[in-house]
Order: structure tokens, then sequence, then C-alpha cells
């Protein structure tokens, strides 16, 4: 079996820990070309604007192989950890995802 290894981008100065960042609300908008996916937080009034943080940008084909490791690695930790991680149905309906289609991704 062949390892895949990870690229590791050139040029950059790995010599300091890349930034973190925490967030708890995102937005996706997509091209023909990309998806931009921006990270933010949600404020605790409902009458306050919830606060972007951070933006990535890439392909297409990169943020499907990405929503493909996320799934893989989400299913891994489910299964060592004897736990399953469930959205609220009123969660799924404000992010609008049917209920068929959640339960499908988590076969």
């Amino acid at each position: 079996m062949t390892e895949v290894q990870q690229p590791t981008p050139p040029t950059e100065d790995w010599s300091q820990p890349p930034a973190e960042y925490f967030s708890d609300v995102f937005w996706t908008s997509l091209s023909p070309w990309s998806v931009s996916i921006t990270f933010g937080l949600r404020l605790t009034h409902p009458f306050e604007k919830d606060i972007p943080k951070i933006r990535m940008r890439m392909p297409l084909q990169q943020a499907k192989a990405l929503a493909v490791m996320l799934l893989r690695a989400i299913r891994r930790y489910e299964t060592d950890a004897n736990v399953t991680i469930e959205l609220p149905d009123q969660l799924l309906k404000g992010l609008g995802i049917p209920l068929e289609d959640w339960k499908r991704f988590t076969k």
C-alpha cells in the first residue's frame, strides 16, 4: 500500500505554530471555480450580528477532499470514543439540512 503524505506549503516558516481560531458559526459561498468558507463567532444577543473572523478559499476539488477527510476523522473519533455526534432537529432545520440528508450523511 502506498503511503500518502500531506504536502507542506512551500516557503512556510514552521518555526512558529500557525494561528489558531475558535468558531461556532460559518458561512459558505460557491463559485464555479472555488468555495469560500467564513468562520466566525456567534454573539449571545439576538439583535447583534455574528462576527466573521477568518475566511478560507480553496478549489472545489480541495473542498470536496476536505469534506471526506473531516467525515472520516469524525467517524473515527465516534468509533474510538464510543459516542455518536448528533445535531438537534432545530439546528438541522436552521442550516437547511433535511433530516433524510443528515441520516444518509451520518451512516
